[in-house]
């Protein structure tokens, strides 16, 4: 399901987990998201907060780096839960403008972004980078969310399966069968974005 609530956030549902994704201009529309976030699955029959009864929908919204703080402030009353848009790999060094997994997992992040296709196609995110930001994230205790898809080249040519094959092996290289409790993959084809 993909559903639109206005042009800065897009709401994507793989099963039982609902992962929006915020790129606010400033913070204030990012608090405004949230509220407006908040009031919407208030209004849904079929969501609830996680600890109040099984069978509820997980909820994770992913605001930019800078509102992250705030808008855990507001969502976590309605048991939605906030994840950072990427992590580097690398804990400290000089690495100007990164943000290391320690600081979003201080800021109360559980989940973190892994080959996201904006990431893989304008910032060219190697297999290589993002298995390693997997198994950061998960050596910090976050889950990770490994999206995975093909290009609409790809997509054309009917390679579909094996780009998505190949992905999940060289992004998952390394991370044990009970690490994969914590991961969740997203299929999300780069042709669907935008």
């Amino acid at each position: 399901m993909r559903l639109l609530l206005d042009r800065n956030t897009q709401i994507c549902n793989y099963d039982d987990i609902i992962f929006p994704q915020m790129n606010p201009a400033t913070e204030a529309d990012a608090l405004n998201l949230a509220n407006g976030f908040c009031a919407l699955l208030n209004e849904m029959a079929d969501t609830c907060a996680m600890d109040e009864k099984e069978g509820c929908t997980e909820v994770v919204l992913f605001p930019p780096f800078p509102f992250i703080s705030k808008v855990k402030d507001i969502v976590s009353k309605n048991g939605i839960a906030v994840g950072a848009q990427g992590v580097y790999y690398q804990d400290k060094g000089a690495f100007t403008g990164s943000v290391a997994a320690s600081m979003v997992k201080s800021v109360g992040c559980e989940y973190v972004l892994c080959g996201h296709s904006e990431r893989r196609t304008l910032f060219s995110d190697s297999d290589v980078n993002i298995n390693a930001k997997v198994k950061k994230v998960l050596e910090f205790g976050m889950k990770p969310i490994l999206c995975i898809g093909e290009t609409q080249e790809e997509y054309d040519l009917k390679i579909t399966k094996e780009v998505c094959a190949m992905q999940v092996s060289k992004d998952l290289a390394g991370v044990s069968k009970k690490q994969m409790k914590d991961v969740v993959i997203a299929y999300e084809p780069v042709w669907a974005i935008g």
